[in-house]
């Protein structure tokens, strides 16, 4: 068959199973952060003003090119999450056969030092749909705001792809060519900076794809070897200073997040060998009970047995493959998986020790491993050498596909609302207070007020000085009409957060119902203070000062206001003809 359409079959192929793997969770409704970014996000209400030249300028390094991509889907789309997910999945797809064309020429660039002459086609299927319906991939694919890992990922694998590209072009007649192709990789790397800061890694990546896939006679091997001593020299002290400024400054490198709510930076990069081996690597290998919260044990000092044991173990690979015939391809595979896993895994601290997501880009390192090792283990098998190669790999393929596959598919139910996402967590994470937390609010959301309130009662057993549930409980009661108990968790809230506008606002509303008129202006006049987008709260302090504290001339200026905010809103008619009586006489 034509080698062309070969490929052309081979990512209609990963296309088809894409959709069938992942068809089912196309109608699954916002969850856990989405809910939060998107659903509640009142710059997304007028998502023009975010799809500009101007915003991503503007919002760079906080990864603007990512919510101008939300706001498109909000333009588009409004809040059906249809549309969400099926942007999650196209790039996911797309990913994919990316990676399908990227490992093929892989195995190429390394055909002088490892033992394949033929299959490539066939093995860089395997990997790419193996990363494609791998089930770890599926928070990656159907959690909408963990879009920053697809999409940055695009950005990542085009560029490797062209760069791979530009090695294949050493002619002088396609030095036009080569030109336009470091100029496009300069871009990719550049914009793709700007959904997520993984695109840090991608210049070292390439630099060690350029060296591994280099004779070992070469000119920057050479000159790499000769001044060998410096470089070391120039690293470590690099390190250190870098080390130094991470332990002493806990805001380094986390951008806008408050450090007061993480385990510290020390403690968090102590965790994390840990992490990689014995979660990410075991749920690669073997994907089953995925979590997306899960319970990770935080190491306190270095001589733990989850720090040496994690150090240990990633010394033990890279020792391991050292010593492999093939030790080049199998160091850069394993250099591709940690360092895209470093930023997350190491110098960056994160609110979370451990989440399935920061995975998906760093996956195909391990699956181009996993993929020619199953080459090689047929290939070595006497049993084996009768039959055509090609077609023991597609066989096992099949055979992945369908596991892989099945698991996908059952751990996509799960996603399928809040409610059973976070039944799932809470029950594989029962000392966590956060699965507890967002399992009360699935079940005030599906409105099953009493269990709502039984596990926002526990989880406040467990951390009263949580803000959430006490705000979210002290919604509970109002609706069941327990107003001072209602009371007692805002004002615990406002303890917690005083910076929050929508327990001012709520507590205004308690006031006001309560005749209480000095303190229902007290708390709306708090809530506007701190963020002046509230027309209800406008409005309330409308009908406040007009009707019960007699000063019209101040109503009809929240009147306005509010209008403003809300041109069509409820008694919309009622407030202008208000304004229209009494504005001439002020």
């Amino acid at each position: 068959m034509n080698p062309r359409l070969t490929k052309i079959y081979c990512c209609l192929s990963i296309t088809l199973v894409g959709v069938l793997v992942y068809g089912n969770h196309l109608h699954n409704t916002f969850q856990f952060d989405s809910v939060a970014y998107i659903k509640n996000n009142l710059f997304l209400k007028d998502p023009e003003s975010i799809i500009n030249l101007k915003f991503w300028i503007m919002g760079f390094f906080s990864r603007g090119l990512l919510f101008i991509s939300l706001a498109i889907n909000a333009y588009f789309d409004g809040l059906r999450s249809f549309g969400y997910h099926l942007f999650n999945l196209s790039f996911h797809i797309l990913n994919s056969i990316l990676v399908f064309y990227i490992f093929q020429k892989v195995l190429v660039h390394f055909r002088n030092k490892i033992q394949i002459s033929e299959n490539t086609v066939s093995i860089s299927f395997f990997a790419a749909t193996i990363f494609l319906i791998h089930p770890i991939q599926t928070e990656s694919v159907i959690y909408i705001i963990t879009r920053s890992e697809i999409l940055a990922s695009t950005f990542y694998l085009c560029g490797f792809l062209l760069f791979q590209n530009f090695l294949e072009s050493k002619t002088p007649k396609k030095l036009l060519r080569q030109t336009f192709l470091f100029l496009l990789i300069i871009f990719l790397a550049v914009v793709g900076f700007s959904v997520k800061q993984t695109l840090a890694t991608f210049p070292l990546i390439l630099f060690l794809y350029y060296i591994a896939t280099c004779p070992l006679d070469s000119f920057i091997l050479k000159i790499l070897y000769k001044w060998r001593k410096y470089l070391i020299t120039v690293i470590a002290v690099f390190l250190i200073l870098l080390f130094y400024k991470l332990l002493n400054d806990e805001t380094f490198l986390i951008g806008p997040s408050n450090p007061d709510e993480m385990v510290g930076r020390a403690k968090y990069m102590l965790s994390q060998p840990s992490v990689i081996i014995f979660y990410y690597l075991k749920k690669i290998l073997f994907p089953i009970n995925l979590n997306i919260d899960p319970d990770i044990e935080v190491v306190n000092h270095i001589f733990s047995v989850g720090f040496l044991s994690g150090i240990g173990s990633i010394t033990f690979i890279i020792y391991y493959f050292l010593k492999q015939g093939e030790w080049r391809f199998y160091l850069f595979s394993l250099a591709w998986f940690f360092i895209i896993l470093s930023p997350s895994s190491s110098i960056v601290t994160l609110h979370d020790l451990a989440a399935e997501h920061r995975v998906y880009l760093a996956l195909p390192g391990i699956l181009f491993i996993f993929s020619y090792g199953i080459f090689r283990f047929l290939k070595n098998q006497t049993y084996f050498k009768k039959f055509d190669k090609s077609i023991l790999v597609i066989l096992f393929l099949y055979q992945f596909i369908l596991l892989f596959g099945v698991l996908s598919i059952e751990r996509n139910k799960i996603w399928k609302n809040e409610l059973s996402l976070w039944q799932d967590s809470f029950k594989k994470s029962p000392d966590k207070i956060r699965p507890l937390i967002n399992l009360a609010r699935a079940h005030s959301i599906e409105g099953k007020h009493e269990d709502a309130i039984r596990y926002y009662e526990e989880s406040l057993l467990k951390a009263p000085w949580v803000f959430v549930p006490n705000y979210n409980l002290g919604e509970l009661y109002l609706k069941e009409n327990r107003i001072e108990d209602a009371i007692i968790r805002f004002k615990m809230a406002l303890q917690l957060k005083p910076n929050i506008p929508e327990t001012y606002a709520k507590l205004g509303e308690i006031y006001l119902n309560q005749k209480n008129w000095k303190l229902a202006d007290f708390y709306f006049k708090k809530c506007i203070e701190i963020d002046s987008r509230f027309p209800e709260v406008f409005k309330n302090l409308g009908i406040l000062h007009f009707y019960h504290l007699k000063n019209v001339k101040e109503s009809l200026l929240y009147f306005s206001k509010s209008l403003a905010l809300a041109p069509n809103q409820k008694d919309s008619e009622e407030i202008r003809n208000i304004i229209s009586l009494y504005q001439g006489k002020f």
